[in-house]
């Protein structure tokens, strides 16, 4: 590692904030193509495909790409919240034992381990 520290490794709350930050991506990703999904229907056509097509496209995309981006999106928030469950894991567990604990023998919490 140098001195100067150009080739530090990121600290822990860099690292959450990236990983919120691609959580929250996410999240609009997955609500703008659903929304757009539900906007253009099931892709049966008007009446079960007597009448009218429907929308086809939204801002340019198809359906097929709705799906895709609605899909994609949703497995890397799925990543992402998977991430910062074991980002926080220690605390977690320190809190989920206290609720199995006597309240006489409770650990406060701030004595739960944050890591920043």
């Amino acid at each position: 590692m140098k001195s100067d520290g150009s080739s530090r490794r990121p600290g822990k709350a860099t690292v959450n904030f990236w990983v919120d930050v691609l959580i929250a991506m996410a999240f609009v990703v997955a609500g703008v193509s659903g929304i757009a999904l539900l906007v253009m229907g099931s892709g049966g056509g008007y009446r079960g495909g007597r009448g009218a097509a429907g929308i086809r496209e939204v801002l340019f995309l198809g359906r097929n790409a709705w799906r895709d981006l609605h899909d994609w999106s949703g497995i890397a928030m799925m990543a992402g919240v998977l991430g910062h469950l074991l980002l926080h894991a220690r605390w977690i567990g320190c809190m989920a034992r206290n609720l199995f604990r006597k309240p006489s023998s409770r650990r406060a919490v701030k004595d739960c381990p944050v890591e920043a």
